[in-house]
């Protein structure tokens, strides 16, 4: 009979483990039993409910807001050295974010002599392979594919594969250089499937791909046939063209198969890519989102190709089958939102922006961070009263879309964005309030300058660009 399994390794168990461990302190075992029960609370989970994998402590560790729940950076950091600290003790393999190995005489006099830069990027990785046993000129594109297995199996913090993407770019840097004996290590296959490229399709093909990416982008206000789109429309229509060729190249179809676009949309092809996508799968909402992507893409190629009115009533029937209408939000964004379901979260980010303005209210020459703190201050306050889409806000002009008071007075400001500037052509036109107006004032006057070249009209952004979309998550 075989023996019955151990159960999973909770972090539930663990805290119990630990805290019934008499050689360790009891201050010491109350501190990793209460960093344990922090981490669990701050995502929204049950010790029960997380295993005690460096993996799963990675995922959760990255969408874990801690900030909204009242931690500062360098509080939150404690909790995750403890919590580190606790799955060694429970036996757990784990890498230590501060753990320095000990490197052998060949290693030590190997990076001796690099910069300090270089030094500490490529001392982990020669740690690694002193306790392994591999010498530098044993150093090959297997023993970094070991190192990057160690990292994503027992690295708790965010981007493993980056961290051992930095130990291989220096090893190469300062290392790996001509007249070494090392060898110089090539970047590993990225994780996940790769698109096939435009480059190994004939020239045909990328020149009609081009032409057509040219027409769209073209306005042309007197051919009522013709539908403009936006250069990120077209990135979309390019991005779900490629996953369709990718799925019949992976599948026995060769890029020499389509030396013109109408080959891609024949209603035949279009009709075997779904096929193959959905893989026997249901078609569920997610499958549906994918091939109405694919459809969207292909009916506009059709048009643009001017497709015989049989081939094309086919295309529209396939698109009518995976029609997809979103309903609200998306998951990524539910999940975002949910912290704001507790009131205490939700009055911190409303009143974010007057606390960044009352932290900087003695400040008189900036520092370039504080102008950023005070930029990302006066962009939420703004959003949190005037709802927009982010590329609204980003290209806010102070000479037409967005009012300061007359002559330079302190008043309230106004907003004003014409329908064809709004995704969808309703005019955005409100007067902001006294402590939006005030945050503004001050931004404009003290912070912006620091940013921004005194001719510049934008409202956001630094010097030559605008403000970036990611800066707002």
């Amino acid at each position: 009979m075989p023996a019955p399994s151990a159960p999973t390794l909770t972090l539930r168990l663990l805290a119990e483990l630990i805290i019934n461990l008499d050689e360790i302190p009891l201050w010491k075992r109350r501190e990793l039993c209460s960093a344990i029960k922090n981490f669990a609370k701050v995502c929204g989970l049950t010790p029960d409910d997380i295993i005690a994998d460096p993996g799963t402590i990675r995922t959760l560790g990255a969408k874990a807001p801690w900030l909204l729940a009242g931690y500062t950076k360098g509080s939150w950091a404690n909790i995750m050295s403890r919590l580190r600290g606790a799955l060694e003790i429970g036996g757990v393999k784990v890498h230590r974010q501060r753990r320095n190995f000990k490197l052998n005489v060949e290693w030590e006099m190997l990076i001796a002599p690099l910069s300090r830069r270089n030094r500490d990027e490529v001392h982990r990785f020669a740690g690694w392979c002193s306790i392994r046993e591999i010498s530098p000129h044993d150093v090959s594109p297997a023993a970094f594919d070991g190192y990057y297995a160690y990292l994503d199996q027992q690295m708790t913090q965010t981007n493993p594969r980056e961290r051992g993407h930095v130990a291989r770019r220096a090893w190469n840097r300062a290392i790996a250089v001509e007249g070494s004996s090392c060898q110089t290590i090539p970047a590993p296959d990225p994780i996940g499937k790769r698109l096939v490229r435009w480059v190994d399709f004939p020239q045909s093909f990328q020149d009609e791909l081009r032409a057509y990416g040219e027409r769209m982008l073209e306005e042309d206000p007197f051919d009522e046939e013709h539908r403009p789109i936006k250069p990120v429309t077209l990135d979309n229509y390019h991005n779900r063209v490629r996953a369709m060729l990718t799925t019949l190249v992976d599948n026995g179809m060769s890029p020499d198969d389509f030396p013109s676009l109408a080959t891609v949309v024949d209603p035949a092809t279009v009709k075997r890519a779904f096929e193959l996508r959905l893989g026997g799968r249901p078609l569920d909402d997610r499958a549906r989102l994918d091939l109405h992507g694919i459809a969207t893409a292909v009916l506009s190629i059709a048009r643009y190709l001017d497709l015989d009115k049989d081939s094309r009533a086919v295309l529209k029937q396939l698109a009518k089958k995976v029609r997809f209408k979103a309903s609200g939000m998306c998951e990524k964004n539910r999940e975002r939102l949910i912290p704001l379901f507790d009131p205490s979260v939700r009055g911190k980010l409303l009143n974010l922006p007057l606390k960044v303005a009352d932290d900087l209210r003695a400040v008189k020459t900036p520092t370039v961070r504080q102008a950023l703190r005070m930029q990302m201050a006066a962009l939420l306050d703004l959003l949190l009263h005037v709802p927009m889409r982010i590329r609204n806000p980003s290209e806010l002009d102070l000479a037409t879309t967005i009012i300061p008071p007359i002559a330079g007075s302190i008043g309230a400001w106004r907003i004003s964005i014409p329908a064809c500037e709004v995704k969808n052509q309703w005019a955005i036109d409100a007067q902001l309030g006294e402590e939006l107006s005030a945050i503004l004032d001050r931004y404009v006057k003290v912070f912006r300058p620091v940013l921004m070249h005194s001719s510049a009209l934008r409202l956001f952004g630094s010097a030559g660009s605008t403000i970036r979309i990611s800066a707002t998550r």
